[in-house]
């Protein structure tokens, strides 16, 4: 075997063995597409919240009927959180059907959300302080969102007689009925929130005005509906 052969023959086995156990090219993992599960809306915290899979915060890019949300910094992959600003509440100021798109690094996509009530942002009415047995309850339900309570909604009717006062408020999605209500006639009256909690007994004319002041007062501050009560 001459020279030549065997330097052939090393050049050809060098070439083959370093295309036979070169390292392929390895492709990055694909971004997985975002999974939205739910929209939901936090009214007592102002927020419009995304839940599902896959969200991506970094790159989430995100709009409520045609208006950019601005994305808050606690967002996770399975929760994007973001606060109520007032060209969102001007563009979803009442119940309906409102367009949502999502876009991050996997993809996008768009779907439509039912919100109940416009997200204008309310203030809850004060307390109706001690003199009211129905304080504590009352107070709960008027912080705490659908399902728990009322928080945040526009009452869907409401009843004034001076010695009966009733508001109540109607939770489409849930199908549930709050009716908050106090009278006082003929030296004895109550106050209730129908029908979570026993019915409470007053004791004077000065523990009704305290329940009528607070159930006027959610009137003022958060509006009405105008619908006839059905409790």
């Amino acid at each position: 075997m001459n020279r030549y052969y065997l330097a052939v023959t090393f050049i050809c086995l060098t070439f083959f063995n370093s295309h036979a156990f070169a390292a392929k090219p390895v492709r990055p993992p694909a971004v997985p597409p975002p999974d939205v599960h739910a929209v939901k809306i936090d009214y007592t915290n102002g927020l419009v919240l995304i839940e599902g899979a896959d969200l991506h915060p970094v790159s989430a890019a995100a709009e409520l009927a045609g208006v950019p949300l601005t994305m808050d910094g606690s967002s996770t992959e399975s929760l994007l959180q973001f606060p109520f600003t007032s060209d969102v509440t001007d563009a979803v100021d009442e119940m309906g059907n409102y367009v949502v798109t999502l876009s991050t690094d996997g993809g996008s996509l768009s779907l439509t959300a039912f919100i109940p009530f416009g997200l204008a942002l309310v203030t809850p009415p004060p307390p109706p302080g001690e003199d009211c047995p129905c304080s504590t309850e009352w107070d709960d339900k008027s912080t705490a969102p659908s399902p728990s309570g009322f928080a945040g909604q526009t009452p869907y009717c409401s009843e004034d007689t001076g010695s009966y006062v009733t508001v109540q408020f109607y939770d489409i999605p849930a199908n549930n009925y709050w009716v908050l209500r106090t009278q006082w006639s003929d030296g004895a009256g109550y106050c209730e929130l129908y029908i979570d909690v026993p019915r409470r007994s007053l004791s004077n004319q000065t523990e009704f005005d305290a329940c009528a002041s607070y159930l006027r007062n959610i009137v003022l501050v958060w509006g009405n509906q105008d619908q006839l009560c059905l409790f």
